[in-house]
Formats: C-alpha cells, structure tokens, sequence
C-alpha cells in the first residue's frame, strides 16, 4: 500500500565528496508522528593514510525555538545533546576503511513536519577536507514509497555462542545491539540471513533494533548467557 502524500518539498540530499572522505546517506529518514527519526550512514576514509574525523551540524534556531524539537547526534560512542553541534572526541578511520559510528537523531517527530540538518565530516585539524550532506528528517506521507512491513526474526532468545539473523529483503536492514545503558555496542547491515558470534559479549541484557530506510521496528529485548 502506498503512502499518499499531504505536502512534500523536495528531498533531494545534496552530497559533496572531498578527496579524503565519502559517505552514502538516504535521499530522507522517515518516521510516524511520535517516534523517533534515525539517520544512519557510514563514513568512508578513500585516502592512503589513517585520519582522525570529527562532525560538525547545522540547523535553523527556529528548529529548537518554534518546533521545539530535540535533535542529537552520535559520533562512535559519544552522543551529543542539542546544544552541541561540533563533535569534541575524533574517530580514527583507518585507511581504506568505511566506519558506521554516526548516528543522527529527531526525538518526537511532530506531525507532518520535515526537517533538514546538513552535517560535515571533516579531517581534525584540516577543515577544508570535508564531506558534507543534508540530511532531511520526515514524519510526511511520500507518494511512491511502499510501506515498509520487515519479517525478521532474531534466535535463539537467551543466546549462547551464536545469533541467528533471520531476513530476507530486496532493501537492506541495519541491525543494531545496545547495552543497558543505550550504548550502541554492535551494527550490521543485513540483507541475508546470517549468523553473528556472541564470545566477545558478556552475559546479560540487551537491546536490538531492526530499521529500514532509517524507520525504526520495536525495540526487542536480547539475554546473551554464557
């Protein structure tokens, strides 16, 4: 079923690519009028050498002031509140390498509302070699885009040694494991089933998400045994 649409603007990411760094956002991030909106892409590191990144955001005021929305981001392990808006930790991204630590998030995305925040990925100490996109957050009804109805199924449920991923699917799926803390501690992108070695996990309680087009399923609960 097809989602018919209220208004839309023009979505169309418009993505610069230096000459060390690339990324590969989606054209949007969707999400129901409520919930969550997650942006999630990975950074690209196309030179010879190791570099250290950090990530800079912009946005209208009026965002925080008129919508009153609460927008973050995170780089690696570190999450930073709306108030900050250039990354204080760098993220080593070896040569060749691709990195999958940044997150960008809309709390509570209002009804029918579309926002647009453009973030940089820039070599630390050298501004000028840069990667930059904007990255549009949307709760807007878009014609031609299919629901998204994702099978999945995650067993067995406590695991021991091994997590099955179970998924097949023409679009591919980012699988992300939290700790208790909401510390984001491994990721995936799956378009096959496959199977995920849980050794290096300690035992206990975790989180995990499936999301497609950056639109969020359930939050499942995950017990790892030993």
């Amino acid at each position: 079923m097809k989602k018919t649409i209220l208004s839309f603007l023009t979505l169309l990411s418009f993505t610069a690519f230096s000459q060390s760094l690339s990324i590969n956002p989606e054209e949007f991030y969707f999400a129901e009028t409520g919930d969550q909106c997650v942006a999630h892409f990975d950074v690209t590191n196309n030179s010879d050498a190791d570099l250290n990144v950090i990530v800079t955001r912009s946005f209208p005021q009026e965002y925080l002031i008129v919508d009153s929305i609460m927008t973050t981001f995170c780089w690696g392990l570190t999450c930073y509140p709306p108030t900050v808006n250039v990354s204080g930790v760098p993220i080593l991204i070896s040569a060749g390498e691709s990195f999958d630590g940044f997150s960008g998030y809309i709390n509570d995305m209002p009804e029918n509302r579309t926002f647009r925040i453009n973030y940089c990925f820039s070599v630390d100490g050298d501004p000028t070699d840069k990667v930059c996109t904007d990255v549009d957050f949307t709760s807007e009804s878009i014609v031609g885009v299919e629901e998204t109805n994702v099978s999945f199924g995650v067993y067995p449920n406590p695991a021991n040694d091994v997590l099955h991923l179970e998924y097949t699917a023409q679009q591919a799926a980012d699988f992300v494991l939290y700790d208790m803390l909401g510390n984001k501690i491994y990721s995936d992108v799956v378009l096959n089933s496959k199977s995920i070695q849980l050794n290096a996990f300690e035992a206990g309680i975790y989180f995990y998400t499936f999301s497609v087009n950056g639109k969020n399923q359930e939050v499942q609960k995950l017990i790892i045994t030993h």
